[in-house]
């Protein structure tokens, strides 16, 4: 049985042809990633940031709702004053 062989001949200038070509193409991939990478660390950045501000920001509503609940108290307690007084009142 006879085997046939692919023959493959290269040549200098083949081969210089075929490594530039793959030089190209993995600069650009490179080239790629990299910017990539840089998207990414930005979005991490931005991310970091608005967690930082919802922190400070859920700070600033439990000493607000602290606030409330005191405000709400008083009022509470002039609605009962006026409540009692209109009860007196109208006796």
């Amino acid at each position: 049985m006879c085997r046939h062989r692919c023959v493959a001949h290269f040549t200098g200038i083949s081969f210089k042809s075929f490594v530039d070509a793959y030089k190209s193409t993995y600069l650009l991939r490179h080239q790629e990633i990299k910017e990539e990478l840089q998207k990414t660390g930005a979005g991490l950045e931005k991310m970091e940031e608005a967690l930082h501000c919802v922190s400070e920001m859920q700070n600033e509503l439990a000493e607000k709702e602290k606030v409330l609940a005191a405000e709400t108290a008083k009022t509470d307690d002039a609605l009962k004053l006026v409540s009692l007084y209109t009860c007196y009142a109208n006796s």
